[in-house]
């Protein structure tokens, strides 16, 4: 029994475990009473000696072998617990080596890495959205300015062309007038000279002679 508890202890020791050096003075009491009782020396004045109690000491023979084994029974689920302990590490090697390189920088990968790319593509989404919105209000600010641009020139050309209209107006108006002032002065020079020429019919007014050299 005592081999057995020797050996746990090494395993525990193995494991890197701490024991409770042995077990506990309560327990040890159980064990010492499945041992027979020595036959007690009668005292002096008492006339009965005592006997050995084999009744109660099998039973708590009966007793200690089952402390026994439940204790080994916990020594050994904590020593396969341990053996647990020791070849998870060598798990975890082993299926780390059968990953591929680029899952294991995958899983190298911080987490915070991701966060400033995903932050970051939502700033350049949210510049590109204000970016969007500006040209899509100076498109329509443009637009409409040139619509207004539109409607000047077009009542600028409307203008034009009257006033077009009353200038070539104006001039038809004016070549009439001088096709008049010519007409009168015609008529004026016809009058002028026939009333020159009854002038001298009548003595009044000499005509000048001509020079032989063709003057006047």
């Amino acid at each position: 029994m005592y081999e057995g508890i020797e050996n746990l202890k090494s395993l525990y020791d193995r494991a890197r475990k701490t024991f409770s050096g042995g077990p506990s003075a309560a327990q040890d009491v159980p064990r010492r009473t499945a041992r027979p009782d020595p036959v007690r020396q009668p005292s002096v004045g008492s006339g009965s000696p005592t006997y050995p109690r084999t009744g109660d000491s099998r039973a708590t023979g009966r007793d200690n072998s089952s402390d026994v084994r439940s204790r080994r029974g916990r020594s050994t689920a904590a020593q396969l617990d341990s053996a647990s302990h020791r070849e998870s590490p060598l798990r975890k090697v082993e299926e780390e080596e059968r990953r591929s390189p680029h899952d294991r920088g995958e899983a190298c990968v911080p987490e915070s890495f991701f966060d400033r790319v995903t932050q970051g593509l939502r700033s350049d989404i949210e510049h590109e959205r204000d970016r969007c919105l500006q040209m899509a209000e100076t498109v329509s600010k443009h637009r409409a300015e040139f619509a207004f641009a539109q409607l000047e020139n077009k009542r600028s050309l409307t203008s034009l062309r009257d006033e077009l209209r009353v200038a070539l107006g104006n001039v038809d108006r004016s070549r009439d007038e001088i096709t008049a002032l010519q007409t009168l002065v015609d008529a004026h020079h016809r009058e002028h000279k026939a009333l020159c020429e009854m002038l001298e019919r009548k003595g009044v007014l000499h005509r000048k002679k001509q020079r032989t050299d063709g003057t006047a």
